[in-house]
């Protein structure tokens, strides 16, 4: 059932998944279709029509539920309390088993909320070929077929549509590149070991820039680039593969939602910032510090006063929100993936509460910018509850951010930022001096 039934947020997340899977067998046939015709317009339609479905409905509000407010304040205190035990290398099974019980019980509860919401048509090719002169971009829309990976490059006078290698080998190489780099960040290693991981990740990064990028290059000229992912490519770092270093590169995850997106962040400004530091990062104040001297005017929640509570009521409505807290993907249940405040765990889920979500978002730390990527390429997470609550563009890591190294880098991000940069050239130009800051730009660019 689409929006307007009786689906919560999280009902939505999961009915649209649904729908999406439905809907493949039919995607399929009509992708066949166009594959044989070798029409690269009408294969850019098909991937188009099945890609993404669910951010192409605004987004849904359901009325408060006094059962759901009361079992998310419980998880939200459960969850605090493991993750202060497992600083200290305890186990709790009976609170680990309680919070999942909670968890089923919030999923069940906003099942059965109404909420509203409407669907936005797909964006024609010669609409998204304007926006991209306009733009000066080249956008570059990946799909998987019988595991070939294929690409549509399409700039403001043609789209061409190139056959790349197997799909499933470019998921284990970008799979190989995030574990290395994990295993590298904010650690110190023996020398020989920290040469070995490096050596592996300059390898998995030119096996995507051969396997991926270098089959287009001739077609992307001197433009910034607009990356629609398939299935993991989404989780693909693109500011480290040579052709895009200090390259503005945007991570879309339809070309719709990428227009969608470009017209609210030209929506007229609203009025003030916010710049929280949570806990256990060493860096966070420096960061925030920094960012304040750029943004005076911003309002800053650190330490006991970045409260969910507070967090959240200061998001409603910002111009831009930049998080310096820890964060965890949950790839079971990723609408429960959050980041740590000072009293819990603000989770994805929360984000439903926002009536009028932050235009941009930087979440620095940690590894948020992860998504769970079902069929038709529904990509779910905390980066993206913030783009489907209608938050334009999101800066977030696919991978661990080196805590030290980030300090500089969001400094000098918001520094273009203020002098008029967008934000995929912001983060270009700041992260050009730190070669494995695996920060993405995802949503309008």
């Amino acid at each position: 059932m689409l929006p307007g039934g009786e689906f919560g947020v999280e009902g939505v997340e999961v009915a649209d998944a649904a729908v999406a899977a439905s809907g493949t067998d039919l995607a399929l046939q009509g992708l066949n279709v166009a594959l044989a015709t070798g029409s690269p317009q009408l294969v850019f339609s098909w991937t188009e029509r099945c890609r993404a479905q669910s951010f192409r409905l605004t987004p849904v509000r359901p009325p408060a539920d006094p059962t759901v407010r009361d079992a998310l304040a419980e998880l939200r205190q459960l969850s605090h309390n493991l993750r202060e035990d497992g600083l200290r290398a305890r186990r709790d099974p009976v609170t680990r088993a309680r919070c999942r019980d909670l968890e089923r019980l919030i999923q069940q509860r906003t099942w059965q909320l109404d909420g509203g919401g409407s669907p936005r048509q797909v964006v024609s090719l010669p609409a998204i070929q304007a926006q991209l002169a306009a733009a000066n971009r080249v956008m570059v829309s990946f799909f998987d077929h019988d595991d070939h990976l294929w690409a549509l490059v399409a700039d403001q006078r043609q789209v061409r549509l190139i056959q790349l290698g197997s799909t499933s080998l470019v998921v284990e190489t970008v799979t190989r590149l995030l574990n290395d780099l994990d295993a590298l960040c904010g650690r110190c290693l023996p020398a020989r070991l920290e040469a070995v991981i490096t050596g592996s990740i300059n390898h998995h990064v030119n096996l995507l820039s051969t396997g991926v990028v270098a089959p287009l290059r001739g077609l992307l000229r001197n433009a910034d680039i607009v990356i629609v992912p398939t299935k993991h490519l989404s989780a693909i770092p693109w500011g480290l593969l040579p052709e895009f270093r200090g390259r503005p590169v945007t991570v879309a995850l339809s070309a719709s939602m990428w227009s969608f997106g470009r017209q609210a962040a030209h929506s007229p400004t609203r009025a003030g910032g916010l710049l929280v530091g949570g806990p256990r990062l060493r860096h966070a104040e420096k960061e925030i510090i920094g960012i304040s001297a750029v943004h005076p005017e911003a309002r800053c929640l650190t330490g006991a006063a970045a409260t969910v509570e507070a967090v959240l009521h200061a998001l409603d409505g910002a111009d831009f929100a930049h998080l310096v807290a820890h964060g965890h993907h949950e790839p079971d249940n990723v609408l429960f993936s959050c980041l740590d405040l000072a009293d819990g765990p603000l989770m994805a889920y929360d984000l439903v509460q926002l009536k009028d979500a932050p235009r941009h978002v930087v979440l620095s730390a940690c590894d948020v910018g992860q998504a769970n990527v079902r069929a038709g390429d529904e990509a779910l997470g905390f980066t993206a509850a913030l783009l489907h609550s209608g938050t334009s563009t999101v800066i977030a890591s696919v991978a661990r951010v080196p805590d030290d190294l980030a300090v500089d880098v969001m400094s000098s991000y918001h520094r273009a930022l203020a002098a008029g940069a967008e934000p995929a050239r912001a983060l270009a130009d700041a992260a050009t001096a730190e070669s494995r800051i695996p920060l993405v730009c995802f949503g309008a660019g």
